[in-house]
């Protein structure tokens, strides 16, 4: 089955290196789905799920990714997330707990620095509970 690589790496260290037969990730311009010996492509990520799929489609592994970059050349994508984490490792009940204590915060901060760190903070935990529930 025809494949091309897929390496994820955050700002630390690489995450994983697989072959795939096919990738699927949300751009900033919406979902995109990758296939072996796709084009040139660089894009910006939003936060949402990646899937990887075997070349022989028997497994499927799906990631949270909160954002970053995609380049694609040379049958390679390579991921520069600001985050990922295994969707499986998302707990629904944790992630609505701190949203609901997101909220309250956001009612008591003072600054628009906070306010800004806090809004963000609530739109991946609320992304990270529609990657989980979709």
């Amino acid at each position: 089955m025809p494949s091309f690589n897929v390496s994820v790496v955050t700002q630390v260290k690489k995450i994983l290196e697989q072959e795939a037969g096919y990738l699927r990730l949300r751009t900033s311009e919406g979902d995109i789905g990758i296939l072996p010996n796709h084009a040139p492509f660089v894009a910006e990520l939003s936060m949402g799920k990646m899937e990887i799929e075997s070349p022989n489609k028997d497994r499927r592994d799906i990631y949270f990714l909160s954002g970053g970059f995609l380049e694609i050349s040379n049958n390679q994508a390579t991921v520069i997330a600001d985050e990922i984490l295994p969707i499986e490792e998302i707990d629904i009940e944790s992630e609505q707990t701190l949203v609901e204590n997101l909220k309250k915060e956001l009612e008591k901060v003072s600054t628009e620095e906070e306010k800004k760190k806090l809004q963000k903070n609530l739109k991946i935990s609320l992304a990270k509970i529609d990657a989980k529930n979709n």
